[in-house]
């Protein structure tokens, strides 16, 4: 079964133009001649697709978006740490290029969930390389405002817990992959790699001394049994026994041939005597150099150690002489600390304010959307209700009509009918006023 990988890498400033001009084949790489020129299109950005970007200009810019320690970027720090995701060869030949890519956008999705989309700045995609694989850039910005990769990577259980975390998650969107194991050679001090390589080159020189002296001894053997060979005198005939003239015969046969493998053995036994000397040499002289880089960093500690305690020692006399001033400093330092937090928590009442006037916009909105609909209401009730006051006029005035005719028939005083006469149309305009003072009052209450 293959396995998944992701490894971590953490960069300074002085790095990340180089892996841009790599990881966006802005150069031509004099020491990758993996890279198959021909396939370089088919490489891709799962954040900016085919667009180039300058690392450190959009590093710094989320540095000064979401940095909000106040503290100074020290000029050593780790401002970019990159994820290389990928599996062995096999792996990619088994899938189609969609799942391929999907492999690659849930690896993407895994470390957005983990370290926050808006601090990844590239997700490089290279299928112009023997294996496909993809760098991610993360900037390492922590929740609470600062860049510092110790907090992500400073402890191993960190990286462990990266490694399994990152298995599951694949298993879970259907890459059924075993967890990557690191490299052991990786642990090992160089100085004690070297010193064992040489020590092993020795012993194998040694063990090819051994057998070439054995293959000399072997044919010094040989010989010497042919020298030995007695003569006899058989009737008069000279002779000897069957297992000389066996070893002459032997002798004769091969003797060439065993010539020709001693002079060879003779040059390898002093090839390989001048090897075991040269190794010897070379193992002596590393091992002094391990002595010689022991010794300098011992003294070198010691110089350290006591450049740091003299520096302990100054410190201790400037927050003597200058306590108040350290203790000024705190103040501001322990203000600025409680401004921020006073910033923050301004800053959620305005989202809480600005959610809230959104809500009372949609409603204001609905409000006047309700109000339109009820003023053309009033509209049509006034209309009507002007035909109604029109038919209500045109009725009283035939009453007062009738009612005059009745005084007349009954001889009533004419100065009656008359003053009743010059008054009809008064009469009928209160009667109207008080028909129209209620729906007039209501009109009003709705335009407010």
């Amino acid at each position: 079964m293959s396995y998944s990988i992701i490894r971590m890498q953490k960069m300074k400033s002085n790095a990340i133009k180089g892996i841009q001009f790599h990881n966006q084949r802005e150069k031509e790489s004099e020491t990758n001649p993996d890279i198959n020129k021909a396939d370089s299109h088919l490489n891709y950005d799962l954040i900016n697709g085919q667009t180039k970007i300058d690392y450190t200009e959009k590093i710094n810019q989320i540095i000064e978006d979401n940095v909000t320690s106040g503290k100074k970027i020290r000029k050593d720090a780790v401002r970019l740490s990159e994820f290389l995701i990928t599996s062995d060869k096999e792996f990619f030949e088994k899938i189609s290029p969609q799942e391929q890519k999907r492999y690659f956008k849930t690896a993407h999705e895994f470390l957005a969930d983990r370290y926050g989309e808006k601090n990844l700045i590239y997700a490089t995609v290279h299928n112009d390389e023997k294996t496909p694989h993809m760098h991610v850039g993360f900037v390492p910005v922590t929740e609470d405002g600062r860049l510092s990769a110790k907090d992500f990577f400073g402890q191993k259980k960190q990286l462990v817990s990266l490694q399994d975390d990152f298995n599951d998650y694949l298993k879970q969107n259907g890459f059924e992959l075993k967890r990557g194991v690191s490299s052991s050679r990786k642990h090992v001090e160089t100085a004690k790699y070297k010193a064992q390589t040489l020590q092993s080159m020795e012993k194998e020189a040694q063990q090819k001394y051994e057998r070439t002296i054995g293959h000399i001894q072997e044919i010094d053997d040989k010989t010497k049994s042919i020298a030995n060979i007695e003569a006899k005198k058989v009737l008069g005939l000279v002779g000897m026994k069957e297992q000389d003239y066996k070893n002459l015969v032997d002798y004769a046969t091969n003797g060439v041939v065993y010539q020709l493998k001693a002079e060879n053995l003779q040059k390898e036994l002093v090839k390989s005597k001048t090897e075991v000397e040269q190794l010897k040499t070379d193992m002596q002289i590393g091992q002094d150099k391990i002595r010689q880089n022991y010794k300098d960093i011992q003294n070198n500690l010691d110089s350290a150690a006591e450049k740091k305690a003299l520096q302990k020692l100054k410190q201790h006399d400037i927050v003597k002489n200058h306590r108040e001033l350290i203790e000024k400093y705190n103040g501001l330092v322990h203000n600025f600390n409680d401004q921020l937090k006073e910033k923050k928590q301004l800053k959620q009442k305005v989202d809480i304010l600005t959610l809230e006037n959104r809500s009372y916009q949609n409603e204001n909105r609905e409000l006047k959307s309700e109000n339109g609909k009820l003023k053309e209401n009033l509209l049509r009730i006034n209309k009507e209700f002007s035909a109604f006051k029109e038919k209500v006029g045109h009725v009283l005035h035939a009453q007062l009509d009738r009612v005059k005719t009745f005084l007349r028939m009954n001889d009533v005083d004419r100065s009656a009918i008359k003053f009743l006469d010059d008054r009809q149309d008064k009469l009928v305009q209160d009667s109207l006023e008080k028909i129209e003072k209620p729906q007039r009052q209501k009109g009003m209450e709705i335009e407010r």
